[in-house]
């Protein structure tokens, strides 16, 4: 995706080193909750965070511990302005103490924004500051890649959820055709069919946390990973095998039953 990168001015007196634009095929209610959403920076962000602590969240934002995936640790804050449609990220301590982002979100369409990002940057010489300024530019052109496709994803699976399943819908299936893992649906739904210390297994294709895919990782040990924020579920049980504390209590929903004959596998519910 393209984006706009705005040098500083030479005359301004804050610390200022660029602005980054860039417009997003997503709505403002997906937009908050990815700002709001420290979890998934180690898991979808991985080349850029290798681990956070949450140290304080609400609906005005969150703090938290970060090392890099440099190994560097530092501060992190984000507060959140619904009103004024913004949000602020400071570092308050660490290699790049006192350096704050502020996003700004102007709604173009239900599903279209537009986002202004400054980048303050205390004690850059004027001389580096266009430099320091694509730096930082860059890096969150990587991020919001990465964002986006969570977010449109997220959307893609909320617009198509269904509140109930047809019970007399079935799934035949010739097992000298599959390859595994393979991603069916019945009623609707996505499942996976994959096979588990040599026996065939069914599961969600999305993640019961926040609906992310749930095919991109591979079946380890019986136990399936989410990408966005490192939900693990057992396959057969269906629960939640990770131990983390963040999202509380989740397991997967309503699967289909699944009946292996001779030469074929049948879903039903």
């Amino acid at each position: 995706m393209k984006y706009e990168f705005v040098p500083a001015v030479d005359a301004s007196k804050l610390d200022h080193v660029g602005t980054y634009k860039r417009q997003v095929p997503v709505s403002l209610d997906r937009m908050y909750e990815n700002a709001l959403d420290w979890a998934h920076l180690s898991h979808l962000h991985q080349s850029s965070f290798s681990q956070i602590e949450c140290l304080d969240a609400g609906s005005w934002g969150w703090r938290a511990a970060v090392t890099d995936s440099k190994g560097r640790q530092m501060g992190l804050e984000l507060r959140l302005d619904r009103a004024a449609r913004r949000w602020i990220t400071r570092n308050l301590n660490g290699p790049t103490a006192g350096a704050e982002v502020w996003t700004h979100v102007f709604q173009v369409d239900e599903q279209i924004l537009d986002l202004v990002i400054d980048f303050f940057v205390p004690g850059v010489a004027g001389e580096a500051r266009d430099k320091v300024g694509r730096a930082y530019a860059q890096s969150y052109e990587m991020l919001y890649d990465e964002d986006v496709w969570m977010m449109s994803e997220r959307q893609r699976q909320l617009d198509k959820r269904l509140n109930g399943v047809d019970p007399t819908d079935e799934l035949h299936l010739d097992t000298g055709s599959i390859e595994v893992p393979t991603r069916v649906a019945l009623s609707g739904r996505e499942f996976i069919l994959n096979k588990h210390a040599g026996d065939w297994v069914v599961y969600p294709a999305q993640c019961p946390h926040q609906l992310g895919p749930l095919d991109t990782n591979p079946l380890r040990d019986g136990q399936v990973t989410c990408p966005w924020h490192g939900f693990s579920f057992d396959v057969v049980t269906g629960e939640r095998t990770d131990g983390g504390a963040y999202g509380g209590p989740c397991r997967f929903g309503q699967v289909p039953t699944l009946l292996v004959e001779e030469h074929s596998i049948v879903l039903r519910w």
